[in-house]
């Protein structure tokens, strides 16, 4: 089951390259009716729109949003030298702050979540089976320029530029063994919440072919390459507080890149994977000005963020427009 996408996704791919194959008799045949105007009427052979639309990211590369963090070689962190039980430790005040680096041997000296979970100092405990799970990404929005070249009336090379932000969301807890001063020892878990957020350019260059020689309304598919470039821009965990007097728990885990022993390992932050993309959709001209194309617009690249990226299937949908120049 795990290659399923992928056999539907290269299923896809063929499809479309035998539709390209079996349509050039006709394409050779309507070429010499002067009157039809699948991709616009003659002579407007460039056309240039807006993408808008909604992604669907694997949730492959959300794992880099799980609190371990790297270390100075890019080396993900076991839990004792993560990034999220370096900071309970340091909020329960044993350690000095993990953003600065350096263990200065200087702490708080007040354990604030403790504070939080109106609990009694110590009376809470964070292991390795509490740390995040459930990491996704939403769906977001997925907008761009996109143009295309008509080589023919049902042929066209397409340049698409679309970008995104992603969101990435889960859950960690903390045991806790009591839950107001004072009181008779319970243990209870409460539960934190972990974000991400990441930005994406994805480049794309390819074919589109229209699928049949209606004046109005027609299918079409198109592939080619897609070259994504991948931005890491927040990591927080957030534990909202028990205590009406006391504010929530906000930790900002990216803080450590800061340091100065992570001056390398910041450009490794961003990368540019390359893959292929492929589409299908229906083809509708408005008039000779206008085009708009509602499209399914799987990719399947490599997010090149990470300890260990791998190619994996996202999902686009949305409207394409064009203007007919």
């Amino acid at each position: 089951m795990k290659y399923f996408n992928i056999i539907i996704f290269y299923s896809a791919i063929s499809f479309f390259i035998f539709n390209t194959n079996s349509l050039k008799a006709q394409d050779s045949e309507t070429e010499q009716d002067s009157s039809l105007q699948v991709n616009g009427p003659k002579g407007k052979k460039l056309h240039i729109g807006v993408f808008v639309g909604a992604y669907f990211a694997n949730k492959y590369t959300a794992n880099m949003y799980d609190g371990c963090g790297f270390d100075e070689n890019g080396i993900k962190n076991s839990f004792t030298s993560s990034f999220m039980n370096q900071y309970m430790t340091y909020y329960g005040g044993q350690i000095s702050n993990p953003s600065s680096g350096v263990n200065t041997g200087t702490t708080t000296g007040t354990d604030l979540v403790a504070q939080t979970l109106n609990v009694n100092p110590g009376n809470w405990s964070f292991g390795p089976t509490d740390m995040p799970y459930d990491l996704t990404y939403n769906m977001t929005y997925l907008v761009g320029f996109n143009g295309s070249y008509n080589l023919n009336k049902t042929s066209s090379i397409i340049f698409n530029i679309n970008g995104t932000k992603l969101t990435v969301n889960g859950k960690f807890t903390i045991a806790t063994t009591n839950t107001v001063l004072g009181s008779a020892s319970q243990t209870y878990l409460r539960q934190g919440s972990i974000t991400g957020g990441e930005q994406r350019l994805m480049v794309q260059l390819g074919y589109q072919k229209v699928l049949g020689t209606h004046d109005k309304i027609n299918f079409f598919v198109e592939g080619g390459l897609n070259i994504v470039m991948s931005k890491f821009l927040k990591n927080q965990a957030l534990m909202q507080s028990v205590n009406p007097n006391v504010p929530a728990l906000e930790i900002d885990l990216a803080s450590i890149y800061n340091a100065p022993q992570y001056n390398a390992f910041r450009s490794k932050l961003t990368g540019v994977g390359v893959g292929i993309f492929a589409g299908a959709g229906i083809h509708l001209t408005i008039n000779p000005k206008y085009t708009i194309q509602a499209l399914y617009n799987p990719s399947y690249d490599k997010i090149n963020l990470g300890d260990e990226p791998s190619y994996k299937l996202q999902h686009g949908f949305g409207l394409r427009f064009y203007y007919n120049l």
